[in-house]
């Protein structure tokens, strides 16, 4: 008597899968390059992905479908085309995607720049927009970003006169951080000649050639 039921779940649930995914497949996608089993779309778009999908774009449109690996990925290449991702649906894709790199700088994915959309990401943008962009805080906080902007620009004139050049990366760098922590925790860290605001320098540049390399872990997750 229990085999019977058992067995009509289980074609019940097989059967609505099934057709959920043909569902799925039949859903019009934007045109795209050839997707090969193994990679996908990765041979047309090279060592250099930013120049590979902009010569993709060229030929498919500004909205294109691609599979990088066995992730299947829409690109939106144009003004008009990126507007409706991120302001006209913006709330379906809220969501970032699980890339190794984020979760380990970002304590696992806990900050709201790569949290996932749900109680806790509504939460923390009414804080941050309560608490640190509103209007009123931002006035509030004028004579701290003009008592930055006037060290920023001492700091250039003394270099000018004694005739040294100015890094200019470093120094903004230096800037915008010192700016936010007296923000947040009323303490200035960095000095422009100090040796953290070096070690600040290299720890952004090596983040930013992180987050843009390819992570073949990324495009194919099995591989984890």
């Amino acid at each position: 008597f229990l085999i019977a039921p058992l067995f009509l779940s289980l074609s019940l649930h097989l059967l609505l899968r099934r057709f959920r995914h043909r569902r799925r497949l039949l859903l019009p996608l934007p045109r795209g390059p050839l997707n090969f089993l193994i990679g996908g779309a990765l041979p047309f778009i090279g060592p250099m992905p930013h120049c590979g999908l902009v010569l993709l774009s060229r030929r498919y449109g500004p909205m294109m479908f691609i599979k990088m690996g066995i992730r299947e990925v829409v690109v939106a290449s144009s003004s008009a085309a990126a507007c409706s991702f991120l302001k006209t649906h913006d709330s379906y894709f809220y969501d970032r995607p699980d890339d190794i790199i984020y979760k380990q700088v970002s304590y696992d994915g806990k900050k709201m720049v790569f949290d996932d959309y749900g109680h806790k990401w509504k939460l923390l943008r009414e804080v941050y927009n309560l608490h640190l962009f509103g209007h009123e805080v931002m006035c509030r906080w004028d004579e701290v970003r003009g008592d930055e902007a006037f060290s920023m620009y001492y700091f250039m004139k003394k270099k000018s006169d004694s005739k040294n050049a100015v890094l200019l990366t470093r120094l903004l760098g230096c800037t915008m951080e010192n700016v936010i922590r007296r923000i947040a925790m009323s303490k200035r860290v960095f000095d422009e000649e100090g040796k953290e605001a070096k070690e600040f320098e290299e720890i952004m540049k090596e983040l930013l050639v992180e987050q843009g390399a390819t992570n073949m872990e990324d495009l194919v997750p099995t591989m984890r």
